[in-house]
């Protein structure tokens, strides 16, 4: 079965003309007709309303496959990969996060300038008295 099929029988179901599902997807009836004969495709966004819209899910209309819930997974499967996330989850409990300290090699340029001045002075003053 084609998109073009799904949509067309989810439309029916609804009792919806394509006009009418034209007007809630926001689109042209030719779209729609487009659409529904497979000479064209709907977009990404187009297909995640026309899911809402045809209260369906993406991945039936796209291709066909009805989404599968866990429950029909086989128990032994589940058991397995329980296991697992439980393991993931005991050595992978938080990140290590290390403390970094930054050190300010660059002062402010008018401290540094007071600084200067102020050895110059020392030393000006230590030249005179010696």
């Amino acid at each position: 079965m084609s998109i073009g099929e799904r949509i067309t029988n989810l439309r029916k179901q609804y009792d919806l003309t394509q006009g009418q599902l034209a007007t809630l997807m926001e689109v042209s009836r030719q779209a729609i007709s487009k659409w529904e004969h497979d000479q064209a495709s709907p977009d990404t966004l187009n297909l995640i309303k026309l899911a809402e819209v045809l209260n369906s899910d993406i991945e039936y209309l796209a291709t066909g496959q009805e989404k599968t819930d866990d429950a029909d997974v086989e128990p032994i499967v589940m058991t397995v990969v329980k296991e697992v996330e439980k393991v993931v989850e005991t050595v992978v409990e938080k990140p290590i996060i290390r403390r970094r300290i930054r050190i300010r090699y660059r002062d402010n340029p008018v401290h540094m300038l007071i600084l200067g001045g102020g050895c110059f002075l020392i030393g000006l003053i230590l030249g005179l008295l010696l």
